[in-house]
């Protein structure tokens, strides 16, 4: 009896295993799987709503199982189990150590040379092919083959890039630097002016301008590619074009500061020398290097984006700004104010002043010198004050004067002017045009000067010019009046006689 039960449980037990075993959030009631909670209790209401006893223990059930996978605690916050403890590694000492360096040459030397090396036979191969190259295409093509030899087309029944089969109408072509075969429309060209600025020979270009090399895709991606690593080569980093501009206008505005300050104290001291005008147009010209400036270090501390981290490159970004900071609140923004126009005129008006009593005074002591019985004291500290600055900026002019400095204009023009004097000024007036623009004023003073005594012998030339007209004119006036009155006496006197006769 007791095998006979064991014997149907077993039966039993392999026929729930041989059904369907169903898993998902299933319906109790009507086996249906809903595929989320949410959607199985919503379903459970809607169905089966009479059931409420039912579906209160279902809801009971529902929330354990949802506690018991997703261990929620009192506070709401899920944890799945317990948190781990970090362990503490003890510091331990470093161990040996292993250079890679001599494998990773050995790798990148290899990767070079299947990189490089065909590259350099072409460019060999490419120089002999325009060497003395005739222009004639039967005797090119012997030069061709001559230097590079040619594959023979019967091993080679299809294209090797399209791997199409050779025929009447698509027929066989070599590559003129490695000697393969390819079809037409696998086949590029070279043009020879190129591969002559592949091989630094521009001055030869006019020769075989408009001839071309038919090569191989391969060939030419190659020597592409050593075009743009010499382009790469020569190409510098951003940060160091934007630096070396930032330095070409920290010169400029140091230059400009320089000569602001000395027109802005001659200026001050009632000097004719310089214009306001001119103080004031070179003042706008630093202000605008200023913010070149202010820009361009900008751009450099932002160059990858804004500055996170303790990089060097960072750094550097870094430094450079502030020390272009320093700069702009040392160097030019405390330049001195430039005078209004009329504290202009009143320092020129006691600059005046000062001279007419220097004046005075050396005429009051030449007269005391020039006056009987006083003898001049030459160790009088007057005289000695009066004769040290002649020494003193003689040589200081001469000390300041150095070969190779000074301003030449970069533009000439021609006038069409008969008069030398003309021409001088007109080409004067060009120059200060220049000066003023390039903002080298002393030598605008230097030039107007100039122009100004041309001015005055030009006037000089005018006024004797006049004064020999006027001679002239009244010297043909004189002769006029008397040949005038020669001919008034002639016919008197023939009146005379002809009475007489009568």
């Amino acid at each position: 009896m007791y095998e006979s039960r064991k014997n149907g449980l077993y039966k039993d037990r392999m026929a729930e295993e041989d059904k369907a075993v169903m898993e998902g959030f299933l319906c109790p009631i009507c086996k249906a799987d809903l595929g989320t909670p949410d959607q199985l209790v919503t379903h459970f209401q809607n169905e089966h709503s009479e059931d409420q006893d039912l579906l209160k223990s279902f809801k009971d059930l529902l929330g354990i199982a949802k506690k018991k996978i997703l261990k929620e605690d009192g506070s709401g916050s899920l944890t799945f189990g317990k948190p781990r403890e970090l362990f503490q590694w003890e510091p331990q000492e470093i161990g040996a150590s292993t250079s890679h360096l001599k494998s990773f040459e050995e790798a990148r030397s290899a990767r070079l040379q299947r990189l490089f090396v065909p590259t350099n036979q072409l460019i060999i191969r490419l120089d002999k092919l325009l060497d003395n190259m005739p222009s004639d295409p039967i005797k090119k093509k012997a030069h061709e083959q001559n230097i590079v030899p040619w594959l023979d087309g019967d091993a080679v029944p299809r294209c090797p890039n399209c791997t199409r089969s050779f025929h009447v109408a698509r027929r066989q072509h070599h590559c003129r630097l490695c000697g393969s075969i390819m079809c037409d429309d696998c086949s590029l060209f070279l043009p020879i002016s190129t591969a002559m600025k592949m091989l630094d020979k521009a001055s030869e270009v006019r020769k075989h301008s408009e001839m071309t090399l038919r090569v191989c895709s391969h060939c030419l991606s190659l020597l592409g590619g050593r075009e743009r690593m010499k382009e790469s080569r020569k190409c510098k980093p951003i940060i160091c074009q934007l630096y070396e501009k930032l330095v070409e206008c920290r010169e400029q505005a140091d230059e400009h500061a320089a000569m602001y300050i000395k027109m802005s104290n001659s200026l001050s001291e009632g000097e004719t020398v310089y214009s306001l005008n001119d103080a004031q147009a070179l003042r706008m010209t630093i202000v605008k290097l200023a913010e070149s400036i202010d820009v361009i270090s900008g751009k450099i501390l932002n160059l990858d984006g804004p500055p996170e981290g303790g990089s060097a490159s960072v750094r550097l970004q870094k430094s450079v700004r502030m020390a272009t900071t320093a700069y702009l609140r040392t160097q030019l923004l405390r330049l001195p104010s430039l005078l209004s126009e009329s504290d202009y005129k009143y320092a020129q008006f006691r600059r005046r002043q000062q001279i007419q009593a220097k004046i005075q005074e050396e005429k009051t002591r030449e007269s005391k010198l020039k006056s009987p019985g006083v003898r001049p004291d030459f160790n009088s500290p007057q005289h000695n004050r009066v004769a040290a600055p002649t020494n003193s900026s003689s040589s200081n002019d001469i000390q300041d004067v150095s070969v190779g400095q000074g301003w030449v204009p970069e533009k000439k023009k021609f006038f069409d002017v008969d008069d030398p004097l003309l021409l001088q000024m007109n080409i004067l007036r060009n120059y200060i045009q220049e000066a003023r623009a390039a903002h080298k004023y002393d030598e605008v003073v230097s030039l107007e000067a100039n122009l100004q005594e041309l001015k005055d012998e030009y006037w000089k030339q005018q006024q004797e010019i006049d004064d020999l007209a006027s001679k002239e004119e009244s010297y043909t006036s004189g002769s006029d009046t008397t040949t005038t009155l020669e001919s008034t006496e002639k016919d008197e006197g023939s009146q005379s006689n002809h009475s007489d006769n009568v």
